[in-house]
């Protein structure tokens, strides 16, 4: 049996829908699509222009003005360098048990989509953990209050300093987080602000922001890329690049010249220095230090922070050669930029 009424154009629509429909980190007002273009092939890239700030002066009347000022421009890269697939098949003698087939096919198209936007979210979420230039360090979410006292309004505070805009604003938390939130009446639940709770995953306001719950807002390992050296009595580990922030504190570390179990205890200000519970294995240098996820993160910010840009490139049905059967294949082509990290603020959160 072969799919005879298949329509390309519409189950690319289909999947599409259900992607942004299920999408917090990668989908509004998390972040924008303003460079989105059409996108063919895994490796395009979107050029993200800027300009620099004219320079303000003083005027005096009857006198001229300095020299024109000539702008100078930079140029960012969002690349779409993440290229992610399916590829299924329904046997004919398990589609004739069904009464439905078509909704089996479909049930299954749904299921691969809702695979390629948990990926494509999680994906955002750390490339949003590694960027944000605004790290609270480790918020102590146990208390009810501390999710509003500690990681909203200081959250709040940041952005505002860093002149972001106020609207569109957004917070997104691990369920354990809004848990939480919940027993603090400062917190306006999406059912009684007349939010639909459903969609997106918003679950309410406070603070400024429209708050989000997902199981992406998790703290995912870290690898540190650049040469570390680890000092066995001082126990601190040296990079020569600022690759510490001080949502690290509190995490634990892995590495081949590291004790087992060892935890960050403070960070210094640059970054470069990161000070342990315990002392280093052996002193030396590396490159695969890992700071595990133990916490969550807390995100916050504001639509302009992040550029995103996702295609859905090609869904083909097709009755695979030596069986008989049904299947489906798809492909998902998508990256994302921070190109304002100050407009981001991310904090560790400890839940239990």
């Amino acid at each position: 049996m072969a799919i005879t009424k298949f329509q390309p154009e519409i189950w690319a629509a289909t999947l599409l829908a259900t992607l942004e429909k299920a999408t917090v980190f990668a989908g509004a007002p998390c972040v924008n699509r303003d460079y989105e273009g059409d996108i063919a092939n895994a490796g395009d890239t979107v050029h993200i222009v800027s300009v620099a700030d004219p320079t303000i002066s003083d005027y005096t009347k009857d006198t001229d003005l300095t020299a024109v000022e000539a702008l100078t421009d930079a140029e960012l890269t969002l690349l779409i360098d993440q290229a992610k697939a399916f590829n299924f098949q329904i046997d004919d003698i398990d589609s004739r048990q069904v009464a439905n087939n078509g909704a089996l096919m479909s049930e299954a198209a749904k299921r691969a989509a809702w695979g390629l936007r948990d990926v494509a979210d999680r994906f955002v979420a750390n490339k949003m953990a590694l960027a944000a230039s605004n790290v609270l360090g480790v918020v102590d979410a146990t208390t009810a209050t501390n999710v509003y006292d500690a990681f909203l309004v200081p959250a709040s505070v940041k952005l505002d300093e860093a002149n972001v805009p106020t609207e569109g604003r957004f917070a997104t938390i691990a369920p354990a987080a809004y848990g939480k939130l919940l027993l603090d009446s400062r917190f306006v639940k999406a059912n009684e602000s007349g939010t639909n709770a459903l969609h997106n995953g918003i679950v309410g306001e406070a603070a400024g922001f429209t708050i989000f719950k997902s199981n992406n807002a998790g703290a995912a390992a870290r690898a540190i890329t650049s040469t570390i050296t680890v000092a066995t009595t001082a126990a601190t580990l040296t990079s020569a690049t600022a690759v510490f922030t001080q949502a690290d504190v509190g995490l634990t570390v892995a590495g081949t010249r590291i004790t087992g179990g060892s935890k960050i205890a403070s960070v210094s200000a640059d970054g470069l220095v990161a000070t342990m519970d315990t002392a280093g294995a052996t002193a030396g240098t590396q490159t695969d230090t890992v700071l595990s996820g133990a916490t969550k993160y807390g995100y916050a910010g504001s639509p302009i922070a992040t550029s995103y840009a996702e295609q859905i490139n090609k869904v083909v049905a097709y009755t695979p050669e030596k069986r008989f059967a049904d299947a489906l294949k798809g492909l998902h082509l998508y990256g994302a930029k921070v190109t304002r990290g100050s407009a981001l603020v991310v904090a560790g959160i400890k839940t239990s």
